[in-house]
């Protein structure tokens, strides 16, 4: 009898603290392909099944013979993209991007979706998540 008491206040804790716990994933993708180095890292976080906060930064490091053309960059991503920081880094830029007021980059962020289906997602798109 004692051992079952045990086990349900377990299973009773899980279902009241583990199922409404803030889950995150963090997903980094690096493209070395061109010139240009681009690092991407995503991090989400979710809860019950709703995007609760999400935070994607870029960081682009220039060929040498494009790192006098930085702030031109710099200056045309500040004028068109006003929802994105931007911060010169050693040989390059670095772009920030955040979840605000429920939605990311305009794409609403209240659809219904678990980690592990953004993590396939994310996957497939050539990202390694943990």
């Amino acid at each position: 009898m004692k051992k079952k008491g045990i086990v349900l206040v377990l299973i009773m804790t899980f279902f009241l603290t583990g199922c409404t716990s803030t889950k995150k994933l963090t997903c980094i993708a690096i493209d070395d392909s061109s010139d240009m180095k681009k690092t991407s890292n995503l991090v989400i976080k979710v809860k019950d099944k709703e995007i609760k906060d999400m935070k994607f930064t870029v960081d682009m490091i220039f060929p040498e013979e494009a790192q006098s053309q930085i702030q031109s960059y710099i200056n045309e991503i500040q004028r068109s993209k006003p929802y994105m920081q931007v911060i010169r880094i050693n040989g390059g830029i670095r772009l920030i991007t955040k979840m605000e007021d429920g939605s990311f980059i305009g794409i609403d962020a209240g659809q219904e979706i678990t980690i592990s289906e953004l993590r396939e997602v994310l996957e497939i798109q050539g990202y390694t998540c943990n």
